[in-house]
Formats: structure tokens, C-alpha cells, sequence
């Protein structure tokens, strides 16, 4: 009688293992080109605060930053149920302040989940191809080539179909059959290896050295009065630890309750500014300290703009 599939047992376990680890040989290499880039971060120029913020969490932190800035600039408020709404006074900074308060529209919850449309738009686009071309962000090619270990299940598959060829021919198949276990296993290291599955872009090593140095140089601070101290404007600190970083200790609050804040990589949080104070039911205004007997809003540029 011939051997099922032209190989003997020991034949197939020795072409089964070779298979499984060169499966496992792709994974490690695509970890270490996804993990560069694919080329190393050349430019000397420094990284804005939207190139930062989108290092550290993605196109949402950069909307949260853009949504700093304009709460700075009076451009919109932010009450204290979570509502943004644009105030008609004052104006966006830039491009992606602008972007994000057309993505406000009338009024927008920080609890929603569907966020401002930045990661779609043009803008958006734009930014993370520049980031990727510098060697800073992984390419969704990269994320693409992270789906390498989805070739294990075939493997399992191939396993799986001639452990059943061989109970039907009354083969020895144990060995076969803690081979399968065996490659779960191998499966499930792999998995940990490329991290989250390869779900859309991520810093590279060149990214996170510069949001490391970036922490460096701009730490998080003990509240307004040492971001005072410091001088640290608003975009900065949301960039690189989120929007319960604003320097307001008002705004702040109203952020932690209301916004989701991701943890990203070595994530703590800043500060800057100094403090504004309200009567009750009143509108903040600059140099004052908002208290809790605040009204139902901060007007102008929200509290501590």
C-alpha cells in the first residue's frame, strides 16, 4: 500500500515543521520592517504638535488637540455635559483647527463616538502619508503584511486533514497530533510578536523615540500654575497625553468625565496655562479661576483660554 500523499509520517512531520517555521521566520520579519517603517526617520525638522498627536493616538488625538486649540481661541465652548458648540466669535489657528470645527458642526458630544472626520478627510490623509514617508508611522502596507500569520490556520488546516487520512488508514498519527497543538502554539506567539493583529497604522521605533523626547522636553506638569511656570501652551500637552491634559483644571474635569482617553505607549498626562474664575451662572473670563459653582459653561475661549 502507498503512502498517503507520497510521504511516510516521519516525511510529512519533517515538511509540516519546516512549513510552520518558515511561516514563523515571515512573521518575525515583517515585525522588524513594520517596526522601522521601512526606512529610517532622515529629516532633521522638528514634528508639530499634530504630527505628535497623531504619533501618540492617532487621527482622534489630533482632532482633541485641534479641539484644545480652538477652546483656547474662543472659537468654540464646551459645557459641562460634554457639548462643543462653536461660539461665533473667534477663529481656528490653522487648517486642522479649521477642519475639525466644520466637524463640529452646530454641536458635537465628547462622548461620541464617531468622531469629527478628520482621519478621512484630505487633511488627514495627508498628514499620516507625510509621517509615513519620513519614517515616523507604519504604511497600511505594513498593517497588510502583519496578516502573515493568518497562513497558520492553513497550516492547521493541511495538519488537521492528514490526521484524519491517517486515523482512516489505521496510521500512527500522536505524533502528528501534538504537532497541531504544538503550532497553536507557535500560532499564538506570533500573534504577541506583531502586537494587536495589525489594525491600521502605528508609531514605528523612530516614532516613538521622538514622542519619548518630546515627553522630555515638555513633561507633565502639577496643573495651571506650574504650566504657568513653565510656559507650555495648550497644543502640546493634549498632543502627547490627551485632553484631560488641558491646562484648566475646569476643563479639565468636564474632559475626564465625558472624553475616552486611550492609553498609548508610555502615555501620563501635561498641563499649562493659568486658571479662570466664574460667579455662579456666569461666563468665565481670562485671569479668574473657575470654580465649582461655575455655570452650566465656560464662554469665550472655555475656562483658562
Amino acid at each position: 500500500m502507498g503512502e498517503p500523499w507520497g510521504l511516510t509520517g516521519p516525511q510529512f512531520l519533517v515538511v509540516y515543521w519546516v512549513v510552520v517555521a518558515a511561516v514563523f521566520a515571515m512573521t518575525i520579519a515583517v515585525r522588524l520592517v513594520a517596526g522601522t517603517g521601512g526606512q529610517a526617520a532622515r529629516d532633521a525638522g522638528q514634528l508639530d504638535s499634530y504630527e505628535l498627536a497623531y504619533l501618540a493616538g492617532g487621527p482622534g488625538r489630533v482632532e482633541d488637540t485641534a479641539l484644545a486649540g480652538l477652546v483656547a481661541r474662543g472659537a468654540v465652548r464646551v459645557n459641562r455635559s460634554g457639548t462643543v458648540t462653536p461660539t461665533g466669535s473667534g477663529s481656528p489657528g490653522d487648517p486642522v483647527q479649521a477642519e475639525v470645527l466644520r466637524g463640529i458642526g452646530r454641536s458635537h458630544k465628547l462622548s461620541s463616538r464617531g468622531g469629527l472626520g478628520f482621519a478621512t478627510s484630505d487633511l488627514g490623509r495627508r498628514l499620516a502619508d507625510g509621517l509615513v514617508e519620513r519614517g515616523y508611522l507604519t504604511s497600511t502596507r505594513g498593517s497588510a503584511l502583519r496578516r502573515v500569520h493568518l497562513l497558520f490556520p492553513v497550516v492547521l488546516v493541511v495538519g488537521a486533514v492528514r490526521l484524519a487520512n491517517g486515523v482512516s488508514h489505521n496510521r500512527p498519527v500522536t505524533y502528528l497530533a501534538l504537532s497541531l497543538v504544538g503550532t497553536l502554539f507557535v500560532w499564538i506567539i506570533a500573534r504577541i510578536v506583531l502586537g494587536s493583529t495589525g489594525r491600521g497604522r502605528r508609531a514605528t521605533r523612530y516614532g516613538k523615540a521622538a514622542l519619548t523626547r518630546a515627553r522630555v522636553t515638555n513633561p507633565r506638569t502639577g496643573g495651571a500654575a506650574a504650566a504657568g511656570l513653565f510656559g507650555v501652551g495648550v497644543l502640546a500637552p493634549v498632543a502627547l497625553y490627551g485632553l484631560m491634559a488641558y491646562p484648566d483644571d475646569d476643563l479639565g474635569s468636564i474632559f475626564a468625565q465625558h472624553v475616552r482617553q486611550p492609553m498609548s505607549g508610555s502615555g501620563s498626562w501635561t498641563d499649562s496655562s493659568g486658571s479662570s474664575s466664574c460667579s455662579s451662572g456666569s461666563s468665565c473670563s481670562s485671569g479668574s479661576s473657575c470654580g465649582s459653582s461655575c455655570g452650566s459653561s465656560c464662554g469665550g475661549g472655555g475656562c483658562g483660554g
